[in-house]
């Protein structure tokens, strides 16, 4: 073994060291590594760097919106009961649940006792009214000859005048029955719709102002009834646009926020509110199940990130990549709710930042995904 002379011994080492390092740097290319520490931040290699999306931070509204769960349904002023009219019997249907009707149209028929009372009732207000015009005409005939008395005609007139106000009371009431003779009566449809219910049943009990026994809703009078938790009802209220989804007709409908309940279901915390559809279709009906995206502004001064911009690091931390000068440094950051795939920035960045909003896993291949 041959021995250096001790002033040899450190420019030796600095040669060997170096033929290390140029191995190291040889092996690491050779590995197709796409990233490298560097001085200030991390490197990426040209072939990698188109895999990365890198746009400039800006405070904008948050246009992914947040969604709720919903159903069509009539509108209340679209949607009519109808009672019995009389207490009675129901003896007939007319109608089936989806059936279209008319204004007027027969729904169901009923018999009676009050309503042969109230024809009853008309009849001889009819009569009385008749025979009072016939005594006034007479009184009226005499005073003109001269063979009457002026008090006789004036008490006849106004015999006759209470006649005929009998005559319009009982004509009313019995105007609730419709025409026809007898104990039965049939309700008529108040407007044009679909029948949405039935419940009558041949042969049942019913009694007036008692439970409705047919629906009939009109179709142009749908509306959307959504639920959004308590803690989100700022968020509607906030609301500029709404979007509705509807599977079953493989739809999406815009729409706007027609107003939030007063209170919140006791046992769900959830607070329904109602969108208004735009130029709804023909085939829509109540009850479908529906989505609702709700978009609303963000506060002033609010930055917002795609989920694929953060990084879980060390268990705990949340960071993102900002470009500086052509290099990559880490930037631990505070975040906020999320929102259909963004989440809201607390502390950490600042508005025009170059941020790495796709692909920060190249960068860091130690760190997982926040969500």
């Amino acid at each position: 073994m041959v021995l250096l002379p001790s002033r040899l011994m450190p420019v030796a080492l600095a040669v060997v060291l170096a033929a290390c390092g140029e191995d190291a740097g040889q092996s690491r290319g050779a590995t197709g590594s796409t990233a490298k520490a560097a001085a200030g931040g991390v490197q990426i290699t040209e072939v990698s760097r188109k895999f990365l999306v890198v746009e400039p931070l800006a405070a904008s509204e948050n246009n992914q919106g947040r969604n709720y769960f919903g159903r069509t349904a009539f509108r209340p002023k679209a949607l009519s009961v109808v009672t019995a009219p009389f207490a009675g019997r129901v003896v007939a249907i007319a109608v089936e649940p989806g059936q279209k009707v008319e204004s007027g149209a027969t729904l169901f028929s009923i018999e009676s006792a009050d309503v042969l009372g109230l024809r009853s009732t008309l009849s001889q207000a009819r009569l009385r009214a008749k025979l009072a015009d016939e005594v006034l005409a007479r009184q009226t005939e005499m005073v003109k000859r001269g063979v009457g008395l002026e008090v006789e005609r004036f008490d006849a007139e106004m015999k006759a005048r209470e006649a005929h106000g009998e005559l319009e009371r009982a004509e009313r009431n019995a105007a609730l029955a419709g025409g026809g003779k007898g104990t039965r009566v049939d309700v008529k449809s108040p407007v044009e719709g679909v029948v949405v219910s039935v419940k009558a049943a041949p042969g049942a009990m019913v009694q007036p102002g008692g439970e409705g026994l047919v629906e009939i809703g009109n179709p142009k009078g749908l509306w959307v009834v959504a639920d959004v938790p308590e803690g989100d009802v700022a968020n509607v209220q906030k609301a500029t646009k709404a979007e509705v989804t509807i599977s079953a007709l493989n739809l999406m409908l815009p729409g706007r926020i027609a107003g939030i309940a007063p209170r919140s279901d006791a046992e769900t915390r959830r607070t329904p509110f109602y969108i208004e559809l735009d130029n709804a279709p023909d085939e829509l009906r109540a009850g479908l199940l529906v989505r609702v995206a709700v978009f609303a502004p963000s506060a002033e001064g609010e930055l917002w990130l795609p989920v694929t911009a953060v990084l879980l690091k060390d268990g705990s931390k949340r960071i993102v990549y900002v470009e500086d000068n052509g290099r990559f440094v880490a930037r631990e950051v505070d975040v906020g709710d999320e929102r259909a795939g963004r989440v809201r920035v607390l502390k950490g960045l600042k508005s025009g930042e170059r941020v790495v909003m796709k692909g920060a896993l190249l960068v860091d291949r130690e760190a997982e995904q926040l969500l």
